[in-house]
C-alpha cells in the first residue's frame, strides 16, 4: 500500500512541474518583445553622369582585298612550264605559266617568212611604179598582201601571249595544282592572286536607318582578333538590297595587321547622326527584369524622413561609354542613384551610403 501511495505522490509531482515550466513559457511568450532596431542597407550612391553620345550600330564584315583575280586559261593546250609555287609573291609581268607552243611557233616562223616576201614584192612594184611599168592595181594588190601577212604574224603572236599566263600586278598566289604536261582545257582555273597591298577593304551591310545618315568620308571602327582599327568610308552601293532594305558599303582599312586575312570576318561598329547630350551611369547600376531595364533611384522616405530609401525607375538605356551607359531616357539630372550594390536592395530599401560612396564619386570626376 505504501508503494501505491508513494507512485502517486512521484506521479503527481512530475504534473506539477510540467504545469509550472508551462505556465512560464506562456508569460514569456505574452510578453513585449524587445527587438533590436532596423539598420540600412550600405550601397554605393552617385549622381548621374553627362556625355555627348551619338547612335551606334554593329554590323559583321567581310575582309577584301583591293585586287583579286582568278587565274586562268584563255585557250586549250598543255602545260610547259610552271615557273611558280603555292603561297609566292609575284611581281607584275613575271611569267607564271606557259602552255605548249611548237606548232604555234613554226606557223609563226612560216607567217613572218611570207611577211618578208610580201615586202620585198611590195618593194619592187613601188619602184616600178616609179617609171610606170606597172598599173595602180599591181601596187594595191600586193600592198594588200602585205597587210594580210602582217596581220597573220600579229594573230599567231596573239595566241602565243594567250598560252603565256603572266602576274598582271604584286599579288601572293594561291594553292597550285597544276603540273608540266598536263592538259588544261580553255578556262581552266590555275591560282587565285590576291593583291599585295598597304590596305583591304571591309564590305559590311548597313541598315535603312544606318545608311541614311553615313556618307563617304565617315569613320568606323573594326574589330578583329581582340583588337581595333579605325577604317573611313570610300563608297556605298547604288542601292538598297530588296529583301533587307539594307545597304552595302566598303570601308578601307590601312597597314592592316598579318592577322588579318582576306574573306576573314570582322566586327564593324558604326556611329551615326547627331552628337546628343545624355547622362551616363556605371554598368552596375543598370539592372534588368522581364518587365525591361531600370535602376534605383535614392529617395526621402515619407514616413521617415530621416531615411532614404531606393526606389526603382525604368529606364532606356543606350551605347556604353567606357565603363558606363548611356540612359537614353527615364532619369533626371539632379537625382542620386544607386551606382553600386544594387543587387542586394529592392524596391522601397532603407539604403544608405557606404564607405565606397566617395572613392567611387572620385573615380567618376577623374
Amino acid at each position: 500500500m505504501k508503494t501505491f501511495f508513494g507512485s502517486i505522490l512521484i506521479l503527481l509531482g512530475v504534473v506539477g512541474i510540467g504545469a509550472i515550466v508551462a505556465g512560464l513559457k506562456y508569460r514569456s511568450m505574452m510578453a513585449p518583445q524587445f527587438l533590436p532596431p532596423e539598420s540600412p542597407t550600405p550601397v554605393v550612391i552617385a549622381q548621374p553622369g553627362s556625355s555627348q553620345i551619338r547612335q551606334a550600330s554593329t554590323a559583321i564584315g567581310t575582309v577584301v582585298a583591293p585586287r583579286s583575280i582568278q587565274l586562268k586559261t584563255e585557250s586549250v593546250g598543255t602545260v610547259s612550264t610552271v615557273h611558280f609555287q603555292s603561297g609566292d609573291v609575284v611581281q607584275p609581268g613575271q611569267v607564271l605559266l606557259q602552255l605548249d607552243t611548237a606548232v604555234e611557233e613554226a606557223m609563226l616562223q612560216s607567217a613572218r617568212a611570207a611577211q618578208r616576201i610580201a615586202m620585198s614584192t611590195f618593194q619592187r612594184i613601188k619602184k616600178a611604179m616609179e617609171t610606170q611599168a606597172l598599173t595602180e592595181s599591181d601596187r594595191d594588190q600586193t600592198e594588200a598582201l602585205l597587210a594580210q601577212s602582217e596581220a597573220e604574224v600579229k594573230r599567231i603572236e596573239a595566241i602565243i601571249r594567250r598560252k603565256t599566263l603572266v602576274a598582271p600586278f604584286p599579288a601572293r598566289a594561291g594553292l597550285l595544282d597544276i603540273h608540266p604536261g598536263q592538259y588544261l582545257p580553255e578556262g581552266s582555273l590555275v591560282t587565285m592572286l590576291q593583291g599585295v597591298d598597304s590596305y583591304v577593304f571591309v564590305d559590311f551591310m548597313m541598315p535603312q536607318q544606318v545608311a541614311d545618315y553615313l556618307r563617304v568620308g565617315n569613320e568606323v571602327l573594326i574589330k578583329h582578333d581582340g583588337a581595333s582599327f579605325p577604317a573611313k568610308i570610300v563608297a556605298t552601293d547604288s542601292q538598297s538590297d530588296r529583301v533587307t532594305r539594307s545597304m552595302l558599303a566598303r570601308a578601307r582599312i590601312d597597314s592592316p595587321p598579318e592577322t588579318m586575312h582576306i574573306h576573314d570576318s570582322v566586327r564593324v561598329d558604326v556611329e551615326y547622326g547627331l552628337s546628343v547630350p545624355s547622362m551616363t551611369v556605371p554598368s552596375s547600376a543598370l539592372r534588368s527584369s522581364p518587365a525591361g531595364n531600370f535602376v534605383y533611384v535614392v529617395e526621402s522616405d515619407r514616413e521617415h524622413p530621416d531615411r532614404s530609401i531606393a526606389r526603382q525607375r525604368t529606364v532606356i538605356p543606350g551605347p556604353s561609354v567606357g565603363n558606363e551607359i548611356a540612359i537614353l531616357s527615364g532619369l533626371q539630372a539632379n537625382e542620386t542613384i544607386v551606382a553600386d550594390g544594387s543587387f542586394k536592395i529592392s524596391d522601397g530599401t532603407w539604403v544608405a551610403p557606404s564607405e565606397l560612396t566617395n572613392t567611387a564619386l572620385q573615380q567618376r570626376r577623374n
